[in-house]
C-alpha cells in the first residue's frame, strides 16, 4: 500500500503554557521527528497543541503515530500521556482546502435572507424569532444572520425550496384574493386591491384587530358580492387558513359574527407566490 501523507494535530489539557516550555518541546521534536515538521501553538481555548505531517498507510496509522510521537515529547518535559485530550487527522489536501476558505462565514441582512427565503423583507422581519439560531449580530440596520442558516430554514423548516415550482391549487379568483387581503392584514403588509376579485374580498370582510402571529380578528360585512363562508372554508380545506370563534373575553359588542383567522405558514407562502400553490403542507 502506497503511503499517503496526512496532517495529524493532537490536543493537551495543558492551559497557557509558558512560551519556553513550546521552544523546548520543539527542540525535542525536531530531533526525534524533523521529517514530519512538527509545529507548536496555543489551541483556541489556550491549551497546548502539536500538529505533524505524517507519511502513512492509513488514517489509524498516522493518527496513531501523531499521538505517539505527541506523548513522547511531552513526557520528557514532565507532561503525562493522559493529557491528551484530543486528536484529528486529514490528508494535507483537505487541510489545503480548509486552510483556503474564508475566516468570515457567508452573511445575510434583511434583504438578503428575504432574498433567501423568497419572501418579503417585512416577512422576514416576522420571522426573526425562527431565525434567531441564525443570528450573528442585531445592528442598527437590522439582523445579520448566517447565510447558510438561513438556506437550511428555507429548505426545511419554511417548507418551501427555492426555484421550486407551485403547483395549482384550482383555488377561484375569490378564493386567492381573500387569502391575500388576509396575508397582508396579519402581516402589516401594504393592501391596494386592484382586481375586480380583490375589491369583492375587501368589500366582504373587515379586520377588527390584529392579533399577532399570523391572526386576525375579522367581522363579515353584510351584503357583499362573495360567499365569503364558503370562500373561508375552501381555504381553510386546503390548511391555507385556520379559524375559531373569538373566545368570550375576546368578544366585541355587537360582533357575534367575528371570526379569528390565523394564515397558516403554507397560507403564507401562497400568498406571497401570487397563486395558489401545491398541497404539501
Amino acid at each position: 500500500m502506497t503511503d499517503s501523507p496526512y496532517s495529524v494535530y493532537v490536543e493537551f489539557a495543558v492551559p497557557d503554557a509558558p512560551e519556553n516550555l513550546y521552544e523546548a518541546l520543539l527542540d525535542t521534536l525536531l530531533e526525534r521527528h524533523p521529517d514530519s515538521g512538527p509545529a507548536l501553538g496555543p489551541a483556541g481555548n489556550g491549551n497546548l497543541s502539536m500538529r505533524f505531517f505524517i507519511d502513512a498507510g492509513s488514517v489509524v496509522d498516522a493518527v496513531n503515530r501523531g499521538i505517539e510521537y505527541a506523548q513522547a515529547a511531552a513526557m520528557t518535559h514532565g507532561i503525562t500521556p493522559d493529557t491528551v485530550i484530543g486528536a484529528e487527522v486529514v490528508t494535507e489536501a483537505e487541510l489545503d482546502r480548509r486552510n483556503a476558505q474564508s475566516a468570515v462565514p457567508e452573511l445575510a441582512g434583511v434583504t438578503e435572507a428575504a432574498e433567501i427565503v423568497g419572501v418579503t423583507t417585512a416577512r422576514i422581519t416576522q420571522l426573526e424569532g425562527q431565525l434567531r439560531k441564525y443570528l450573528v449580530q442585531e445592528l442598527s440596520a437590522g439582523p445579520v444572520y448566517l447565510a447558510d442558516g438561513v438556506r437550511t430554514y428555507a429548505a426545511t423548516e419554511h417548507n418551501a425550496t427555492r426555484g421550486a415550482r407551485i403547483s395549482d391549487l384550482g383555488l377561484s379568483p375569490a378564493e386567492r384574493a381573500v387569502l391575500k387581503l388576509l396575508h397582508a392584514m396579519a402581516d402589516n403588509l401594504p393592501w391596494s386591491p386592484g382586481a375586480p376579485a380583490e375589491r369583492s374580498a375587501d368589500r366582504a370582510l373587515h379586520v377588527e384587530q390584529i392579533l399577532g402571529g399570523g391572526r386576525v380578528r375579522v367581522h363579515p360585512r353584510p351584503g357583499g358580492d362573495l360567499d365569503l363562508e364558503a370562500v373561508l372554508g375552501r381555504l381553510v380545506e386546503h390548511r391555507l387558513l385556520k379559524t375559531r370563534k373569538p373566545y368570550r373575553a375576546e368578544q366585541l359588542d355587537g360582533h357575534d359574527t367575528d371570526l379569528v383567522v390565523t394564515v397558516t405558514d403554507k397560507g403564507r407562502r401562497h400568498a406571497e407566490a401570487g397563486a395558489a400553490g401545491s398541497d404539501a403542507g
